[in-house]
């Protein structure tokens, strides 16, 4: 038969299986195999063909240890003796460190591990009887910086040997067993690893650092002082493994000589939270404009949190200062009480009905009223002043009232006090910000405090 023939036959083949794949094409007969072709059929699998199973105590003769190391592609080391005589190293050890001399101790044989702090190693092994490792050590000058991790397990004499007249009796504790004769030093490279992590980080750095950026460009950069009220703000962003958070203050100049004191939290880190914290923070100056009462200031915020987000809720206190009466008018969603230190030291605590957090929507907010008398100070702060993850939130409350019933002298001096008194460092693991107020004193004392509500 020619090979035309066997081209055009083979053709056929392939266009009679794909003709069948596809939808419509007509079936087409299988082809008749003439009488006198012989059919091949595969014989039945004979079971007593297949091979035993290896007696494990035979694995020596089929395999040669100091070949099975020369072929791993990872470094390996054999050390032997107190001193730690070099007795072998493969194939993978001598290409990545060069040629080693055996029988020299590895301090001399060896001086890599020297270098990679692994000589120690060594001496815990043989004293411990149980391996040791270390992590990510790097190797310079090899095609640039390697990371292995490297593990250095006991060799001889680390494992009793069970003979079948002694199987019964308990093994022999670790204390009892002889000291092993040997190290076997292993390295995996994972340079890959630690790049893949350290690009990570920096991801992370680069992210936190616009994170802090666009917060801070959204606080405002100075704060307007009026002629009645001393005014001072701080914010200290989390550390570096804390993500930035919404925390924001704002001091507001309305008309009358009145001033508005903000303080706020948006729930949640990174430059989301900042995002909607900037929004928050242009939609109060807005609202303060209207000349709204808190309360009313609370429920427009808080439609438009849902607005913004619905899955995104903040804190707010928003306090409006009126010198002529000497009041304080102030609502909150869902933040921190107001914390007041009187002219005699005392320090009280706003426990006024809070109304619920902006972004969750249906809530009444409250408006009250505090008639403060001249020389007290005033304190707003978000969670993160207070807040620590192995204490009650009530304890750190707590705390900050008696700091705040010592804080003596103008309010950039009160922010101060309060962070260094409460922990707060470059480290901390969350954000602060905290804005402090306070009542120049007067000739003619009012009463301190004269609770009027106004509701919704």
């Amino acid at each position: 038969m020619s090979i035309w023939k066997l081209t055009e036959e083979a053709a056929e083949l392939n266009l009679m299986r794909w003709s069948a794949r596809l939808t419509g094409a007509p079936w087409r007969a299988a082809p008749t195999i003439p009488p006198g072709d012989p059919v091949t059929v595969p014989a039945p699998r004979d079971p007593s063909a297949t091979p035993g199973l290896l007696d494990p105590r035979d694995i020596q003769d089929l395999y040669d240890l100091r070949d099975v190391l020369a072929r791993l592609p990872a470094p390996v080391a054999v050390t032997y003796g107190p001193q730690h005589q070099l007795g072998y190293a493969n194939r993978a050890y001598r290409e990545l460190f060069g040629e080693r001399a055996n029988g020299l101790p590895a301090c001399e044989a060896l001086p890599e591990l020297a270098a990679l702090g692994v000589l120690p190693l060594l001496d815990q092994v043989i004293r411990s009887r149980r391996p040791r490792s270390v992590k990510a050590r790097c190797i310079l000058g090899l095609s640039g910086n390697r990371y292995y991790n490297i593990s250095c397990v006991p060799l001889g004499g680390g494992e009793e040997k069970a003979s079948p007249a002694r199987t019964s009796q308990p093994k022999a504790s670790l204390e009892q067993r002889p000291a092993p004769v040997g190290v076997l030093v292993f390295a995996a490279e994972v340079t890959d690893q630690v790049q893949a992590a350290s690009r990570v980080r920096e991801a992370e750095h680069r992210q936190r650092a616009a994170a802090v950026t666009l917060q801070r460009s959204l606080l405002p950069q100075k704060l307007e002082q009026p002629a009645d009220l001393r005014v001072a703000a701080t914010y200290q962003p989390g550390g570096a493994d804390a993500a930035v958070g919404g925390d924001w203050y704002d001091v507001i100049g309305l008309g009358g000589g009145r001033t508005a004191l903000v303080i706020g939290d948006v729930m949640g880190r990174g430059l989301r939270a900042a995002a909607v914290m900037g929004q928050l923070r242009t939609a109060v100056r807005a609202y303060a404009r209207l000349d709204l009462p808190p309360h009313e200031v609370m429920t427009l915020l808080d439609g438009l949190a849902m607005e913004i987000d619905a899955n995104q809720i903040a804190t707010c206190t928003y306090a409006v200062w009126d010198p002529a009466p000497g009041t304080l008018l102030y609502a909150s969603a869902g933040h921190l009480p107001l914390l007041l230190r009187c002219p005699d030291g005392t320090v009280l605590r706003g426990e006024e009905q809070n109304g619920p957090p902006l972004g969750t929507g249906g809530g009444t907010h409250h408006s009250h009223t505090l008639r403060l008398l001249p020389g007290t100070t005033g304190v707003l702060y978000t969670d993160g002043l207070v807040e620590r993850r192995d204490e009650d939130i009530d304890q750190g409350l707590d705390l900050l009232a008696r700091t705040l019933g010592g804080a003596i002298g103008d309010p950039e001096i009160v922010c101060a006090r309060l962070l260094r008194a409460m922990g707060v460092t470059s480290e901390h693991d969350d954000d602060v910000a905290v804005l402090a107020f306070h009542v120049p004193p007067a000739a003619s004392p009012e009463p301190l405090l004269d609770s009027t509500e106004a509701e919704v």
